[in-house]
């Protein structure tokens, strides 16, 4: 390895590979510990039996809502995806879709959806990558809806799930691998609780 110009933090650096970038380990740290202090409690509150149908929620429903929506659609549970800041009918990003691949999921067919085109249910269960994204929709939705975070249903808790978009493969590749636990554990959660 040449030590040159390279730091810690550069690729392939530890910070680079486990949290994208150094904003994103800055951002995961921030709300892992908010998360210890009790500030994201309150989205482990779900009634599981009213849960008919799981509503993944990113920035560009391109990465990380897609790849969700595609576990848990694997899995046999309802599942859509879409974006709070996209545009309709864009492919998935080229990386997202090698990275799935790679795990057995295909994201060659997936579409973009903006959120405000989603007509949702009093049954659906919305699921963000980042805390900001379900407190935006908490505060802007006239009706009620269930609220989680998809980083507290996986060991060790991630609240904040940073974007893998420009990122390297080896964060893309663990950042999947996360996202794929996670709905899993959320899966089994919602099938134990309602007795199915």
């Amino acid at each position: 390895m040449s030590v040159g110009h390279n730091t810690y933090f550069e690729q392939p650096g530890y910070i680079l590979s486990r949290f994208g970038s150094r904003r994103g380990f800055i951002r995961t740290i921030k709300h892992y510990f908010l998360y210890l202090l009790g500030r994201y409690h309150d989205y482990y509150d779900i009634d599981w039996h009213s849960v008919e149908r799981l509503v993944f929620i990113c920035k560009g429903n391109i990465c990380r809502s897609a790849f969700a929506e595609a576990v848990a659609a694997s899995i046999g549970i309802e599942a859509i995806s879409c974006g709070l800041d996209t545009i309709e009918h864009a492919p998935a990003n080229s990386n997202a879709i090698d990275e799935a691949k790679q795990l057995g999921y295909d994201l060659s067919q997936h579409q973009t959806t903006p959120f405000m085109y989603v007509v949702l249910r009093k049954t659906d269960l919305i699921i963000a990558m980042e805390p900001w994204q379900a407190e935006f929709l908490r505060r802007h939705l006239t009706r009620m809806h269930q609220y989680t975070l998809l980083g507290l249903w996986s060991k060790p808790a991630r609240p904040h799930i940073q974007d893998p978009y420009g990122t390297s493969h080896a964060y893309f590749n663990g950042c999947f691998g996360y996202i794929e636990k996670s709905v899993r554990e959320l899966v089994k959660r919602i099938k134990n609780e309602a007795g199915g």
